[in-house]
Protein backbone atom coordinates (compact mmCIF):
# COMPACT_ATOMS: atom_id res chain seq x y z
CA UNK A 1 0.00 0.00 0.00
CA UNK A 2 1.71 3.23 -1.14
CA UNK A 3 2.20 5.71 2.03
CA UNK A 4 3.61 9.16 2.04
CA UNK A 5 7.76 9.20 2.18
CA UNK A 6 9.12 11.28 4.81
CA UNK A 7 9.80 13.53 3.67
CA UNK A 8 6.67 14.33 1.62
CA UNK A 9 5.40 13.98 5.38
CA UNK A 10 7.70 16.55 6.82
CA UNK A 11 6.26 19.10 3.86
CA UNK A 12 3.20 18.41 4.42
CA UNK A 13 2.74 18.41 8.34
CA UNK A 14 5.48 21.82 7.69
CA UNK A 15 2.12 23.74 5.88
CA UNK A 16 -0.21 22.53 8.21
CA UNK A 17 1.38 23.93 11.20
CA UNK A 18 1.94 27.39 9.28
CA UNK A 19 -1.88 27.56 7.68
CA UNK A 20 -4.51 25.29 8.92
CA UNK A 21 -6.80 27.78 8.80
CA UNK A 22 -6.08 28.38 5.05
CA UNK A 23 -7.52 24.84 4.42
CA UNK A 24 -11.04 25.38 6.62
CA UNK A 25 -9.87 24.20 9.80
CA UNK A 26 -11.16 26.23 12.68
CA UNK A 27 -9.05 27.58 15.17
CA UNK A 28 -9.72 27.07 18.53
CA UNK A 29 -11.14 29.75 20.90
CA UNK A 30 -12.79 29.66 24.63
CA UNK A 31 -16.03 31.16 23.97
CA UNK A 32 -17.23 28.70 21.28
CA UNK A 33 -17.08 24.81 20.00
CA UNK A 34 -16.12 23.70 17.00
CA UNK A 35 -18.33 20.24 16.60
CA UNK A 36 -17.78 17.82 13.35
CA UNK A 37 -17.91 14.49 11.75
CA UNK A 38 -14.83 12.31 10.36
CA UNK A 39 -14.81 9.25 8.47
CA UNK A 40 -11.55 7.70 9.33
CA UNK A 41 -11.25 5.22 6.83
CA UNK A 42 -10.95 1.79 8.40
CA UNK A 43 -9.67 3.42 11.65
CA UNK A 44 -8.88 -0.19 12.90
CA UNK A 45 -5.33 -1.30 14.40
CA UNK A 46 -2.30 1.04 15.53
CA UNK A 47 -0.05 -0.52 12.31
CA UNK A 48 -2.31 -0.19 8.99
CA UNK A 49 -1.24 4.17 9.78
CA UNK A 50 1.84 5.55 9.75
CA UNK A 51 3.27 7.17 13.00
CA UNK A 52 3.28 10.52 10.87
CA UNK A 53 -0.49 9.90 9.77
CA UNK A 54 -1.50 9.51 13.71
CA UNK A 55 0.43 12.76 14.66
CA UNK A 56 -1.73 14.35 11.27
CA UNK A 57 -5.06 13.10 12.92
CA UNK A 58 -4.40 14.35 16.22
CA UNK A 59 -3.50 17.58 14.99
CA UNK A 60 -6.25 18.13 13.25
CA UNK A 61 -8.89 16.03 15.74
CA UNK A 62 -7.25 18.34 18.74
CA UNK A 63 -9.11 21.26 16.75
CA UNK A 64 -12.67 19.36 17.85
CA UNK A 65 -14.30 20.09 21.33
CA UNK A 66 -16.96 16.98 20.05
CA UNK A 67 -16.20 14.69 16.65
CA UNK A 68 -18.43 11.96 15.26
CA UNK A 69 -15.99 9.53 14.04
CA UNK A 70 -17.60 6.63 11.56
CA UNK A 71 -15.53 3.31 10.02
CA UNK A 72 -14.42 2.53 13.90
CA UNK A 73 -12.84 -1.05 13.43
CA UNK A 74 -14.08 -4.08 15.77
CA UNK A 75 -10.10 -3.80 16.70
CA UNK A 76 -10.00 -0.47 19.25
CA UNK A 77 -6.61 -0.25 19.55
CA UNK A 78 -6.45 2.49 16.73
CA UNK A 79 -8.95 4.36 18.08
CA UNK A 80 -7.73 4.47 21.32
CA UNK A 81 -4.17 5.37 20.74
CA UNK A 82 -5.37 8.52 18.94
CA UNK A 83 -7.58 9.80 22.27
CA UNK A 84 -4.10 8.83 23.94
CA UNK A 85 -2.49 11.47 21.69
CA UNK A 86 -4.98 13.79 21.94
CA UNK A 87 -3.97 13.84 25.89
CA UNK A 88 -5.76 13.82 29.41
CA UNK A 89 -8.73 16.25 28.24
CA UNK A 90 -10.40 14.37 25.71
CA UNK A 91 -12.79 11.38 26.58
CA UNK A 92 -14.69 8.47 23.97
CA UNK A 93 -17.71 7.03 23.54
CA UNK A 94 -18.07 3.88 21.26
CA UNK A 95 -20.89 1.68 20.01
CA UNK A 96 -20.60 -2.17 19.29
CA UNK A 97 -20.44 -3.05 16.05
CA UNK A 98 -23.15 -2.82 13.75
CA UNK A 99 -23.53 -4.05 9.78
CA UNK A 100 -22.66 -7.32 10.47
CA UNK A 101 -23.83 -10.20 12.33
CA UNK A 102 -21.02 -11.25 15.08
CA UNK A 103 -18.49 -13.83 13.39
CA UNK A 104 -19.94 -13.90 9.78
CA UNK A 105 -18.30 -11.78 7.21
CA UNK A 106 -19.13 -8.14 6.27
CA UNK A 107 -18.26 -4.78 6.92
CA UNK A 108 -18.89 -4.66 10.46
CA UNK A 109 -17.87 -1.02 12.06
CA UNK A 110 -18.54 0.74 15.26
CA UNK A 111 -19.57 4.42 15.22
CA UNK A 112 -17.80 6.55 17.79
CA UNK A 113 -17.90 10.15 19.27
CA UNK A 114 -14.25 11.91 20.33
CA UNK A 115 -14.73 15.11 22.82
CA UNK A 116 -12.89 17.85 25.25
CA UNK A 117 -13.61 17.32 27.98
CA UNK A 118 -13.43 20.80 29.18
CA UNK A 119 -16.23 22.24 26.94
CA UNK A 120 -18.18 19.41 26.73
CA UNK A 121 -19.89 16.91 28.81
CA UNK A 122 -21.23 13.59 28.35
CA UNK A 123 -24.99 12.48 29.67
CA UNK A 124 -26.74 9.85 30.89
CA UNK A 125 -28.12 8.55 26.94
CA UNK A 126 -27.13 6.13 24.82
CA UNK A 127 -28.79 4.17 22.75
CA UNK A 128 -28.84 2.79 18.87
CA UNK A 129 -31.44 4.11 16.69
CA UNK A 130 -33.89 1.37 15.67
CA UNK A 131 -36.98 0.57 13.93
CA UNK A 132 -39.17 -1.83 16.08
CA UNK A 133 -40.68 -5.18 14.59
CA UNK A 134 -43.93 -4.59 13.88
CA UNK A 135 -43.19 -1.49 11.86
CA UNK A 136 -40.87 -3.70 10.15
CA UNK A 137 -43.17 -7.09 9.85
CA UNK A 138 -45.95 -4.09 8.48
CA UNK A 139 -43.51 -2.48 5.99
CA UNK A 140 -42.85 -6.11 4.46
CA UNK A 141 -46.43 -7.13 4.57
CA UNK A 142 -47.97 -3.83 2.69
CA UNK A 143 -45.74 -4.30 0.22
CA UNK A 144 -45.21 -7.84 -0.16
CA UNK A 145 -46.32 -8.14 -4.15
CA UNK A 146 -42.74 -5.52 -4.44
CA UNK A 147 -40.80 -7.96 -2.18
CA UNK A 148 -41.61 -10.87 -3.58
CA UNK A 149 -40.52 -9.71 -6.74
CA UNK A 150 -37.34 -8.97 -5.40
CA UNK A 151 -36.93 -12.47 -3.88
CA UNK A 152 -38.12 -14.15 -7.09
CA UNK A 153 -35.14 -11.91 -8.81
CA UNK A 154 -32.64 -12.49 -6.15
CA UNK A 155 -33.34 -16.20 -6.65
CA UNK A 156 -32.11 -16.50 -10.59
CA UNK A 157 -29.01 -13.76 -10.14
CA UNK A 158 -28.14 -16.48 -6.82
CA UNK A 159 -28.42 -19.41 -9.99
CA UNK A 160 -26.63 -17.10 -12.43
CA UNK A 161 -24.13 -16.63 -9.71
CA UNK A 162 -23.28 -20.33 -8.97
CA UNK A 163 -22.57 -20.98 -12.84
CA UNK A 164 -20.63 -18.24 -12.96
CA UNK A 165 -18.85 -19.40 -9.90
CA UNK A 166 -18.25 -23.06 -11.30
CA UNK A 167 -17.03 -21.69 -14.63
CA UNK A 168 -14.44 -19.90 -12.84
CA UNK A 169 -13.17 -22.64 -10.54
CA UNK A 170 -12.40 -24.99 -13.56
CA UNK A 171 -10.49 -22.30 -14.47
CA UNK A 172 -8.73 -21.74 -11.85
CA UNK A 173 -9.73 -18.34 -11.17
CA UNK A 174 -11.07 -16.36 -8.68
CA UNK A 175 -14.83 -16.43 -7.75
CA UNK A 176 -17.11 -13.67 -8.81
CA UNK A 177 -18.71 -12.00 -5.24
CA UNK A 178 -22.33 -13.42 -3.84
CA UNK A 179 -24.66 -10.81 -5.31
CA UNK A 180 -26.38 -9.01 -2.16
CA UNK A 181 -30.20 -8.94 -2.49
CA UNK A 182 -31.39 -5.66 -3.89
CA UNK A 183 -34.73 -4.37 -1.91
CA UNK A 184 -37.65 -2.53 -3.32
CA UNK A 185 -38.42 -0.46 -0.16
CA UNK A 186 -36.50 0.78 2.62
CA UNK A 187 -36.79 -2.28 5.31
CA UNK A 188 -33.88 -0.68 8.49
CA UNK A 189 -30.56 0.41 8.33
CA UNK A 190 -27.82 -1.18 7.21
CA UNK A 191 -25.50 0.45 10.29
CA UNK A 192 -27.85 1.38 13.16
CA UNK A 193 -27.08 4.63 13.79
CA UNK A 194 -25.59 5.82 17.52
CA UNK A 195 -27.32 8.68 19.83
CA UNK A 196 -25.33 9.69 22.72
CA UNK A 197 -26.67 12.98 24.68
CA UNK A 198 -23.74 15.71 25.60
CA UNK A 199 -23.98 19.39 26.98
CA UNK A 200 -22.07 22.08 25.84
CA UNK A 201 -21.10 23.91 29.18
CA UNK A 202 -21.95 27.41 28.84
CA UNK A 203 -19.65 30.14 29.46
CA UNK A 204 -19.36 31.96 32.80
CA UNK A 205 -23.51 32.38 33.33
CA UNK A 206 -24.27 31.08 30.31
CA UNK A 207 -27.30 28.45 30.22
CA UNK A 208 -25.69 24.98 28.49
CA UNK A 209 -27.01 24.15 24.96
CA UNK A 210 -28.55 20.20 25.32
CA UNK A 211 -28.21 17.49 22.79
CA UNK A 212 -28.87 13.82 21.46
CA UNK A 213 -25.89 13.80 19.25
CA UNK A 214 -26.15 11.00 16.39
CA UNK A 215 -23.99 9.61 14.64
CA UNK A 216 -24.75 7.62 11.27
CA UNK A 217 -23.03 6.17 8.35
CA UNK A 218 -25.86 5.63 6.36
CA UNK A 219 -25.65 3.07 3.11
CA UNK A 220 -23.53 3.11 0.11
CA UNK A 221 -25.61 1.32 -1.93
CA UNK A 222 -25.08 -0.14 -6.07
CA UNK A 223 -28.50 2.33 -6.70
CA UNK A 224 -29.08 6.17 -5.40
CA UNK A 225 -32.41 5.36 -4.62
CA UNK A 226 -31.25 2.97 -1.82
CA UNK A 227 -29.57 5.56 -0.05
CA UNK A 228 -32.21 8.17 0.00
CA UNK A 229 -34.42 5.76 1.27
CA UNK A 230 -31.82 5.46 4.53
CA UNK A 231 -31.16 9.00 4.62
CA UNK A 232 -35.42 9.71 4.11
CA UNK A 233 -35.84 7.03 7.05
CA UNK A 234 -33.81 8.66 9.25
CA UNK A 235 -34.90 12.21 8.69
CA UNK A 236 -38.27 11.00 9.45
CA UNK A 237 -37.43 9.86 13.13
CA UNK A 238 -35.29 12.86 13.86
CA UNK A 239 -38.31 14.92 13.03
CA UNK A 240 -40.59 13.35 14.69
CA UNK A 241 -38.66 12.52 17.61
CA UNK A 242 -37.81 16.27 17.62
CA UNK A 243 -41.64 17.70 17.99
CA UNK A 244 -42.49 15.90 21.09
CA UNK A 245 -39.98 17.58 23.02
CA UNK A 246 -41.28 17.63 26.63
CA UNK A 247 -40.17 13.34 25.74
CA UNK A 248 -36.74 13.68 24.71
CA UNK A 249 -34.50 13.75 27.45
CA UNK A 250 -32.43 17.03 26.22
CA UNK A 251 -34.53 19.50 23.72
CA UNK A 252 -32.36 19.51 20.52
CA UNK A 253 -30.97 16.85 18.60
CA UNK A 254 -27.71 17.16 16.26
CA UNK A 255 -27.05 14.63 13.26
CA UNK A 256 -23.27 13.70 12.58
CA UNK A 257 -22.22 11.33 10.12
CA UNK A 258 -21.19 9.80 6.52
CA UNK A 259 -24.68 10.13 4.79
CA UNK A 260 -23.45 8.92 1.53
CA UNK A 261 -26.05 11.44 -0.52
CA UNK A 262 -25.17 11.43 -3.99
CA UNK A 263 -26.54 14.28 -5.89
CA UNK A 264 -25.96 16.30 -8.71
CA UNK A 265 -27.34 19.96 -7.38
CA UNK A 266 -26.99 20.68 -3.46
CA UNK A 267 -29.71 23.43 -4.35
CA UNK A 268 -32.34 20.65 -5.40
CA UNK A 269 -31.52 18.08 -2.33
CA UNK A 270 -32.40 21.49 -0.42
CA UNK A 271 -35.64 21.64 -1.87
CA UNK A 272 -36.11 18.09 -1.52
CA UNK A 273 -35.36 17.87 1.90
CA UNK A 274 -37.77 20.90 2.81
CA UNK A 275 -40.22 19.47 0.79
CA UNK A 276 -40.19 16.15 2.66
CA UNK A 277 -39.94 17.66 6.02
CA UNK A 278 -42.83 19.71 5.22
CA UNK A 279 -45.02 16.79 4.12
CA UNK A 280 -44.44 14.59 7.15
CA UNK A 281 -45.62 17.59 9.10
CA UNK A 282 -49.14 17.55 7.28
CA UNK A 283 -49.22 13.72 7.11
CA UNK A 284 -47.84 12.65 10.67
CA UNK A 285 -47.52 15.37 13.01
CA UNK A 286 -50.99 16.59 11.79
CA UNK A 287 -49.48 20.46 11.62
CA UNK A 288 -48.54 23.34 9.95
CA UNK A 289 -45.60 24.23 10.96
CA UNK A 290 -42.79 22.85 9.40
CA UNK A 291 -39.85 20.93 11.55
CA UNK A 292 -37.12 22.99 12.67
CA UNK A 293 -34.31 21.78 10.82
CA UNK A 294 -31.58 22.81 8.92
CA UNK A 295 -28.44 21.27 6.97
CA UNK A 296 -25.49 23.84 6.55
CA UNK A 297 -23.76 21.82 4.40
CA UNK A 298 -26.75 21.95 1.74
CA UNK A 299 -26.85 25.66 1.54
CA UNK A 300 -23.39 27.29 -0.22
CA UNK A 301 -21.49 29.15 2.26
CA UNK A 302 -21.26 32.77 1.58
CA UNK A 303 -17.15 32.79 1.32
CA UNK A 304 -16.57 28.97 -0.07
CA UNK A 305 -19.13 28.17 -1.54
CA UNK A 306 -20.98 24.73 -2.72
CA UNK A 307 -18.68 22.49 0.34
CA UNK A 308 -16.86 19.09 -1.18
CA UNK A 309 -16.40 16.61 1.46
CA UNK A 310 -15.11 13.40 -0.10
CA UNK A 311 -11.09 13.83 -1.21
CA UNK A 312 -11.75 13.64 -4.68
CA UNK A 313 -13.96 16.87 -4.17
CA UNK A 314 -16.68 15.12 -6.13
CA UNK A 315 -19.42 14.99 -3.52
CA UNK A 316 -20.95 16.18 -0.53
CA UNK A 317 -21.16 12.93 1.51
CA UNK A 318 -20.60 14.05 5.03
CA UNK A 319 -23.14 16.00 6.72
CA UNK A 320 -24.24 18.29 10.10
CA UNK A 321 -27.54 18.31 11.05
CA UNK A 322 -29.96 20.63 13.62
CA UNK A 323 -33.39 19.49 14.40
CA UNK A 324 -33.45 22.59 17.25
CA UNK A 325 -36.16 23.81 19.95
CA UNK A 326 -33.26 26.29 21.16
CA UNK A 327 -33.24 29.98 19.60
CA UNK A 328 -29.59 30.07 20.17
CA UNK A 329 -29.01 27.43 17.25
CA UNK A 330 -28.56 27.99 13.72
CA UNK A 331 -31.81 27.81 11.59
CA UNK A 332 -32.09 27.93 7.85
CA UNK A 333 -31.58 31.59 7.65
CA UNK A 334 -28.35 32.03 9.56
CA UNK A 335 -26.42 29.71 6.38
CA UNK A 336 -26.03 32.50 4.56
CA UNK A 337 -24.52 34.89 6.77
CA UNK A 338 -21.95 32.14 8.35
CA UNK A 339 -18.59 33.14 9.30
CA UNK A 340 -19.56 37.04 9.46
CA UNK A 341 -20.45 37.13 13.10
CA UNK A 342 -17.59 37.55 14.49
CA UNK A 343 -14.85 35.36 15.93
CA UNK A 344 -17.23 32.83 18.26
CA UNK A 345 -19.75 33.32 15.87
CA UNK A 346 -21.81 30.44 13.90
CA UNK A 347 -19.83 29.01 10.85
CA UNK A 348 -19.55 25.96 9.78
CA UNK A 349 -16.96 24.09 6.55
CA UNK A 350 -14.65 21.39 5.46
CA UNK A 351 -11.09 21.03 6.82
CA UNK A 352 -9.57 20.94 2.66
CA UNK A 353 -7.26 17.97 3.43
CA UNK A 354 -6.66 17.63 -0.29
CA UNK A 355 -5.79 21.15 -1.25
CA UNK A 356 -3.21 21.23 1.91
CA UNK A 357 -1.58 18.26 0.09
CA UNK A 358 -1.21 19.80 -2.96
CA UNK A 359 0.03 22.97 -2.00
CA UNK A 360 2.74 20.82 0.54
CA UNK A 361 4.11 18.84 -2.28
CA UNK A 362 3.58 20.97 -5.86
CA UNK A 363 2.44 24.68 -4.96
CA UNK A 364 -0.92 24.51 -6.33
CA UNK A 365 -4.11 23.44 -5.34
CA UNK A 366 -5.40 20.14 -6.08
CA UNK A 367 -7.37 21.42 -9.14
CA UNK A 368 -4.73 22.82 -10.57
CA UNK A 369 -2.01 19.96 -10.53
CA UNK A 370 -1.83 16.83 -13.05
CA UNK A 371 -4.28 14.16 -13.25
CA UNK A 372 -0.60 11.76 -12.27
CA UNK A 373 0.00 14.47 -9.42
CA UNK A 374 -3.50 13.90 -8.27
CA UNK A 375 -4.16 9.99 -8.54
CA UNK A 376 -0.38 9.82 -6.60
CA UNK A 377 -1.94 11.91 -3.97
CA UNK A 378 -5.62 10.50 -3.52
CA UNK A 379 -3.72 6.88 -3.30
CA UNK A 380 -1.77 7.24 -0.61
CA UNK A 381 -3.81 9.87 1.64
CA UNK A 382 -6.96 7.65 1.11
CA UNK A 383 -5.88 5.04 3.32
CA UNK A 384 -3.22 6.56 5.29
CA UNK A 385 -5.44 9.43 6.21
CA UNK A 386 -8.75 8.91 4.44
CA UNK A 387 -10.95 9.44 1.59
CA UNK A 388 -13.02 11.95 3.24
CA UNK A 389 -12.54 15.27 4.92
CA UNK A 390 -13.61 16.45 8.16
CA UNK A 391 -16.54 19.13 8.47
CA UNK A 392 -17.24 21.22 11.15
CA UNK A 393 -19.60 23.67 12.84
CA UNK A 394 -19.33 26.58 15.15
CA UNK A 395 -21.27 27.40 18.14
CA UNK A 396 -21.12 30.03 20.45
CA UNK A 397 -21.19 29.56 24.50
CA UNK A 398 -21.85 32.69 25.02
Amino acid sequence: MAKFSSSEWQRINTLFDQLPEKYGLPKRRSKSVIIGSFNIRKLGTVKKRSPQSWAFLTNMISRFDLIAIQEVMDDLSGLEHLVSLLGKNYGMVVSDVTGAKPGSAGNAERLAFLFNWKKIERTALASDITFDRSEIANNLYDNRSAFNKAWMKHTQRLKDWKVKVAEKKAQGKNAPSKPPIELPKFVSFIRQPHCVSFRIKGDENTKPIEFLVINAHLLYGRKKKEREWEFRALLEWLTIRAKYVKKLYHPNLLLLGDCNLDFDTVPVMRQDIDAFLKGLNKTILKSKKAASANFPLLSAHPEYGIIKTALRQKATYDQIGFFSNDPRLPSPKDNSTAGTHGANGYDYGVFNIANLIANALHGKNIDQISVAQKKAIYKKAEFDISDHMPVWVRLARI
